[in-house]
């Protein structure tokens, strides 16, 4: 089931990635490459090629976080103290070598370089952020040498125009047979960040042995991958969801095995285990992501129950609507988010920290959370 599971969350989920709301569930806006503050005001974009500042966070562990545009939640979490790096987003690549920005907001990118914070251009192998990852696009840049250095090229301009640190890649769904050329992209694309002194993250599907159970997990050969990277980002999360039945997001049990065996081929330091912001709740055999602020609205009309799952520390909340139909969520709030940094803190103290998906979903007190479990 777990196999099964995470990976079809991924191919619905535009946000690891999904829509504005935090979620990868396909929705029927239309992509704009607008750049669009948390006002719903258009913002003009201007370019900072100077490089961000080195992060002075004190705490025991770095915070990576993907954002698609909270300017709001950016300034809490930097008033926390709690962020290191944001991965913007922001941009799509394309057959033909090309890279398809949308949403993307220069000016909220030289804002969180101004406060400190290290900034990453996030790039999928996705036509939107409301469609599936698309692994034809993917083996069709993958197929050679040339297109494979064609879309690098692509990748380095904007990269280095926009005064981005990196390249977080978040390319998913991906053929079995393309495993090999993907690592050698992954080689090749690392090579030309490190000579421009710039960083290369990749979001992976979490596995416990090679090559992996499902093709998404066999098309990333976590050794190859590992050593040509600076950071290793685990997708941690998704354990249950629209194609299961009601279940937590991330088993501390199954969390902590994911993680025991990357680190038997890859450098911890390089490694973050992702820690999700959302849940889901289930109403029949559909699922939509839910938050902590969904239940707490409806204990204001329905008798809703509420324990803590005990696998994963997650709230499960289940009531009965006005049509007799069950609803049962499972959603994060701060004690589940604090089992999971603990799982980090005491099992995994050698990795490099977390990688939150997604900024803008988080209750109030996560960043500060977040500070205080790992501050020194």
């Amino acid at each position: 089931m777990l196999a099964v599971g995470s990976a079809i969350i991924l191919v619905l989920y535009a946000d690891p990635f999904g829509g504005d709301d935090g979620t990868r569930l396909a929705a029927s806006a239309a992509p704009t490459d607008k750049p669009v503050n948390d006002d719903g005001l258009f913002e003009e974009p201007v370019a900072d090629p100077s490089p961000s500042p080195t992060p002075t966070g004190k705490r025991l562990f770095e915070v990576a976080a993907w954002s698609r545009g909270s300017r709001s939640s950016l300034d809490r979490a930097v008033k926390a103290k709690a962020i290191d790096e944001v991965d913007f987003d922001w941009y799509h690549s394309r057959a033909d070598g090309s890279v398809q920005p949308e949403g993307e907001s220069l000016d909220l990118l030289a804002r969180a370089k101004s406060q400190g914070v290290r900034v990453l251009m996030t790039v999928t192998n996705r036509k939107d952020h409301h469609s599936p990852f698309d692994p034809e696009m993917a083996a069709t840049i993958l197929a050679t040498p040339e297109k494979r250095k064609q879309h690098i090229d692509a990748l380095m301009k904007i990269c280095s125009d926009k005064g981005y640190d990196g390249i977080d890649l978040d390319w998913e769904m991906m053929k079995v047979a393309d495993r090999d050329r993907f690592s050698s992209f992954v080689e090749e694309l690392a090579q030309r960040l490190h000579t421009e002194k710039k960083l290369l993250s990749i979001a992976v599907f979490p596995k416990t042995s090679e090559p992996g159970e499902w093709d998404s997990q066999k098309s990333e050969d976590y050794k190859r991958i590992g050593a040509a990277v600076d950071e290793f980002k685990i997708m941690t999360y998704s354990f249950s969801g629209p194609w299961s039945k009601p279940g937590p997001q991330a088993p501390l049990d199954w969390a902590d095995e994911v993680l025991s065996f990357a680190e038997t081929v890859v450098k911890p330091g390089k490694i973050s285990m992702g820690v999700p912001f959302f849940g889901f709740e289930w109403v029949g055999d559909e699922a939509n992501t839910a938050y902590l602020r969904d239940v707490l609205k409806l204990q204001e009309k329905y008798l809703v129950e509420t324990r803590r799952d005990a696998a994963s520390k997650e709230l499960r909340a289940t009531y009965q609507d006005d049509k007799r139909l069950d609803h049962t969520f499972y959603v994060m709030d701060e004690r589940a988010l604090e089992a999971k940094l603990d799982l980090v803190v005491k099992d995994h103290p050698k990795i490099a920290g977390i990688a939150i998906w997604v900024m803008g979903k988080e209750e109030p007190g996560f960043w500060e959370l977040i500070q205080r479990t790992f501050a020194y």
